[in-house]
């Protein structure tokens, strides 16, 4: 009787069915959407809720002060670097944001050190931008944002380190108890973690044509207006890519993200060229967050791609169908059970 009924339980509900005894306000634990199997936020715990509330302090004060800074900027100067620094600041945060959140309910531990890094990243962004800069230009807005940065930072790090190692709840009930297909599933978080991050370091180093704030020229626009699509185009391929198991659309991934390293070194190439020639052509803050950003954006391209490979190699053994596709497997065991009973 018990096995009928958490055997017809629906998607999306505790894998313990306590109707039977009459208590029908059991929280919900994990649950069930488009995208898989999710934590819900009463299957958190106490270390997980206080590293969601730290990590919202830090981006919130991050992103408040980033665009009250955007405001001063368009208002007084908006062909200066600051503006693309403001930019670059913002677009960090969101990512950190989406690392957080998504992080955490889908227990995905490559994302939250993607969050260290990104925090690093963000951290260092300040800190050129501050330096880089005369007397004149360190305006006490950017020492407040750089003071909280330095003093938020370390906690949030530690404590993503601390809830990330203690993953594994989740894990344990898409792909259960088979260690071949938890390996599998790992590999295929590591690709996915890997497709956000270089996207975000893909949009970062696009949007570093902005060198002289909303002065910019036609190749510059048709940078912004080409590549940022492209990236993010290229992204949700890779996505469908490792969901669906996609043979023919995983070289086609594969070629056309060859056109990202080709293109970093070019503008990497160029900007030096054009150093050589006017060494006021680009301001210290852009030339550094440019190489930093290229950098992130050449080491991630070549990890996505080896981990490509290796998923790749993985297609066909059963993750897809455990971990990609939950809902129909639940479903139809569903089904498969009862008959399996009625016969």
């Amino acid at each position: 009787m018990a096995d009928d009924q958490t055997a017809t339980s629906s998607p999306g509900e505790s894998s313990t069915d306590y109707t039977q005894y009459g208590i029908t306000d059991v929280p919900k634990y994990t649950t069930l959407t488009a995208f898989g199997k999710t934590k819900t936020f009463a299957g958190l715990y106490p270390k997980e809720w206080a590293f969601l509330v730290v990590s919202s302090i830090n981006i919130l004060a991050a992103v408040g002060l980033t665009i009250y800074r955007l405001v001063v900027v368009v208002e007084s100067d908006p062909e200066s670097s600051d503006f693309t620094f403001t930019i670059l600041l913002l677009i960090n945060a969101g990512f950190s944001a989406f690392y957080v959140i998504h992080g955490v309910l889908r227990e995905r531990v490559y994302e939250l050190y993607a969050l260290m890094l990104a925090i690093l990243v963000v951290t260092m962004y300040c800190v050129l931008e501050y330096a880089a800069f005369n007397v004149e230009g360190q305006t006490t807005v950017k020492l407040v944002r750089l003071i909280l940065v330095c003093i938020l930072a370390p906690p949030n790090i530690l404590l993503a380190w601390a809830v990330a190692k203690d993953f594994g709840y989740l894990e344990f009930r898409i792909v259960g108890a088979s260690e071949y297909l938890q390996h599998l599933y790992r590999q295929a978080a590591i690709f996915s973690c890997f497709l956000k991050l270089d996207l975000q370091a893909s949009v970062s180093f696009v949007v570093l044509a902005l060198k002289e704030g909303t002065d910019i020229t036609l190749l510059e626009q048709i940078n912004l207006g080409v590549g940022i699509p492209y990236t993010l185009v290229w992204s949700i391929l890779g996505w469908f890519v490792l969901r669906r198991e996609l043979r023919v659309w995983a070289w086609v991934f594969a070629v056309a993200g060859v056109v990202k390293p080709g293109y970093y070194l070019y503008k990497v190439i160029k900007v030096y060229t054009e150093l050589a020639e006017d060494p006021e052509a680009y301001s210290n803050t852009i030339v550094y967050s440019l190489l930093a950003a290229g950098a992130i954006a050449l080491i991630s391209w070549f990890i996505l791609m080896a981990e490509l490979i290796i998923v790749y190699r993985n297609f066909g053994k059963g993750l897809r169908e455990r971990a990609f596709e939950v809902l129909a497997t639940e479903n139809s065991s569903l089904l498969t059970g009862r008959r399996s009973r009625w016969q």
